[in-house]
């Protein structure tokens, strides 16, 4: 895992790329990078999606907020569940997945905008 200035030029154009598209579809879209991730939010709301990176592969590993049935319900990619926690992070951010090519952005830009901004 890796910051985005860290990560693998793969790993970073796989970031940026998700940015891009969904900037598209969310009002006012900002990133913020913090030392081990990126914070994906509208101007005025709550992060709705964090992007890890990876140092040596073309992969990123997205945490977001929505219920892990209705993710998977309304998507291809493999939703994996929260191993129990407490706090709020664990509350909100119930479920992640991977992506590994460009060609599944799209399908992650829908699922994103669709759920996990809309309960910001």
């Amino acid at each position: 895992m890796s910051n985005h200035s860290e990560a693998c030029n793969d790993s970073r154009k796989l970031c940026e790329y998700l940015f891009h598209c969904l900037a598209k579809n969310v009002p006012n879209l900002q990133r913020v990078e913090t030392k081990s991730w990126c914070g994906f939010y509208s101007e005025g709301k709550k992060r709705f999606a964090y992007i890890n990176h990876r140092k040596n592969m073309e992969r990123i590993e997205i945490w977001c907020i929505g219920e892990p049935d209705e993710l998977q319900n309304n998507s291809n990619l493999t939703i994996e569940l929260r191993q129990p926690t407490t706090g709020g992070f664990g509350a909100l951010f119930k479920a992640h997945f991977f992506v590994n090519n460009i060609s599944e952005i799209n399908d992650v830009c829908k699922l994103l905008s669709t759920i996990s901004f809309k309960q910001t």
